[in-house]
């Protein structure tokens, strides 16, 4: 992987035929609060929870896995909150590339989350249905950083949610992952739709997000039994929203 003049992310790849990532700069405005966990305005202990998930998923980078979908039972559950969360710690300090991906595509929340505008027709899902037709234009990614890029939907114009069932949403996360050490992609939930089996079969793994005082423990077994149970690729379940007083009640 390297940056040339003309600001593009050149990933080597297996076809030749196919295009580099082009970095699009990041038009700023001001992020979700909930997001601010990763940035100094919270206590240490969420990022100390998240910096352990980061420990065990660059374990599983080492056994060959580093696409990870983030997914939950149902809408509502923070799934989308901590993808770009996880995306933030798996990045902190440059000490690895990582690539935010959204899946989410009726429902799209990264760029309000980073605070940040889509540049007109660079959403995932434009992009996706301009290849569907032949373009060979390069795939255009929101830097956030010299370590962390974005590939999100607009909430300002319309998308193409079905391009999310196409091969070329599972050949666009495959192709991506060659540029990046980690791919974190905010996928749909579980129950309600099959979308989010769709990109369960794009990625090495799922994680699978509860939260606390919300999530019911019959949904996550109804998740966790869709996801294939014991044979699927969930890798682990995180409770989150943890409040204080839940944890004093636990000890």
């Amino acid at each position: 992987m390297a940056y040339d003049s003309q600001r593009t992310l050149v990933i080597q790849r297996r076809e030749p035929s196919e295009a580099p990532v082009r970095i699009v700069p990041a038009w700023a405005s001001p992020p979700d609060t909930r997001v601010l966990v990763m940035l100094g305005e919270s206590s240490a202990e969420a990022p100390a929870a998240l910096r352990l998930i980061r420990f065990r998923l660059e374990q599983k980078r080492a056994e060959g896995m580093w696409t990870f979908a983030v997914t939950s039972a149902r809408d509502g559950e923070g799934k989308s909150v901590f993808a770009t969360q996880l995306a933030l710690v798996l990045s902190e300090s440059q000490r690895a590339t990582v690539l935010l991906a959204e899946a989410n595509f009726h429902r799209p929340t990264v760029a309000s989350l980073l605070g940040f505008r889509i540049p007109s027709g660079q959403g995932f899902s434009p992009q996706l249905s301009r290849k569907m037709h032949g373009s060979a234009e390069p795939w255009a990614v929101v830097a956030l950083g010299p370590s962390l890029h974005v590939l999100a939907e607009s909430p300002e114009e319309p998308g193409y949610p079905e391009t999310l069932h196409s091969p070329y949403f599972t050949k666009a996360i495959g192709f991506l992952a060659r540029g990046y050490d980690f791919v974190v992609v905010d996928s749909p939930s579980v129950l309600g739709s099959g979308e989010a089996l769709v990109v369960e079969g794009a990625v090495d793994a799922v994680i699978l997000v509860a939260r606390s005082q919300r999530t019911k423990g019959a949904d996550i077994r109804e998740a966790l039994k869709t996801l294939g149970g014991d044979t699927g690729k969930c890798v682990g379940v995180v409770l989150w929203d943890v409040t204080e007083g839940q944890k004093k009640s636990k000890r």
